[in-house]
């Protein structure tokens, strides 16, 4: 009898678990969930996490599962937490196989077709760790632009920001590992970041894994009051990051973010490190001076790099 040979993982699709947080939702879920569903080239597993939504949200993802195997619900936690933390408890709960994809999807979006396809590919042919991408925000009248995130990235870009929507990621298990291991440790501040895909971004660059922001949209990005965050699209947008920034909210998570990073970072970025975080929890006019030097490497939009520059140099940063 001749020998029975395995398939190479090369030849099969790639599996994708696909991690959604939902919370009162009720009135995107359809179109979003069949957008994730309808995704070809891939193995897809949808794992869902509801905060606790009182819209009927839960009821509705209890019968779609009961007709489609491809959805698998986390028992609810009796608690709201809100987004952050309800993404912390998908990647943190979730059993990675050595060959899965992991991709996060928000609950009011709609993926565009061929979306897992080729960021599984980027992923697959192993030329980074994490792919993100532009996307087209839409408004609450069906007015759609362009939302451009792939600027070159900068040296220190991921302590000051994320490279995009979390809702266009797609990551490796090395890196979903990664991150689990930081969110199981208690003594980690991984948990005090604000975002959860900020985070990913984060540990993914201070590994010093490669990360791609393509510039093909992947994402239809829904934009209404109830968004956590958004699009920066609006007046009312940039005073609320204003507000941040005035109150020091900014700067804050980017201490945060700075200490996580120096818990996985490898040896030889380990001082360039500790002495951004000096700067950034110094106060004195050396530390600003010092710190408007670097503006250049903390934000990947020219014009973002110019304020941030303005904002130190002033003090108000």
């Amino acid at each position: 009898m001749g020998e029975v040979r395995a398939e190479p993982e090369s030849a099969r699709p790639p599996r994708v678990r696909v991690l959604l947080a939902s919370y009162n939702g009720l009135a995107w879920l359809t179109e979003q969930v069949d957008s994730v569903l309808s995704q070809e080239g891939v193995e897809l597993e949808l794992v869902v996490s509801d905060d606790m939504s009182s819209d009927g949200t839960w009821q509705w993802w209890q019968d779609r599962a009961a007709e489609e195997p491809r959805i698998r619900l986390l028992n609810r936690t009796g608690a709201n937490v809100g987004a952050a933390a309800n993404f912390y408890r998908l990647l943190a709960e979730l059993q990675v196989g050595d060959g899965d994809l992991i991709a996060l999807a928000d609950q009011d979006d709609v993926w565009l077709p061929g979306k897992l396809a080729a960021q599984a590919a980027l992923l697959r042919a192993g030329c980074v760790d994490g792919v993100s991408s532009n996307v087209t925000a839409v408004g609450a009248d069906g007015s759609r632009s362009r939302l451009r995130k792939d600027f070159p990235q900068r040296r220190f870009d991921f302590l000051f920001e994320g490279p995009g929507p979390g809702c266009t990621f797609v990551f490796s298990a090395r890196l979903a590992r990664q991150v689990q291991r930081l969110l199981r440790d208690d003594r980690s501040a991984a948990r005090r970041v604000d975002f959860h895909d900020w985070l990913v971004y984060g540990v993914c660059r201070a590994k010093g894994w490669p990360w791609a922001i393509r510039t093909t949209p992947t994402v239809d990005y829904r934009q209404h009051t109830g968004n956590a965050f958004g699009a920066n699209l609006s007046v009312r947008s940039a005073i609320h990051r204003l507000g941040l920034v005035r109150n020091d909210w900014h700067r804050e998570q980017a201490v945060v973010m700075t200490t996580v990073a120096l818990e996985v970072a490898p040896p030889e970025r380990q001082a360039e490190l500790c002495a951004l975080l000096r700067l950034l929890t110094g106060r004195g006019f050396a530390e600003r001076t010092r710190l408007l030097w670097q503006a250049p490497q903390l934000r990947r939009r020219p014009r973002d790099r110019v304020l941030i520059g303005a904002l130190i140099a002033a003090g108000v940063w």
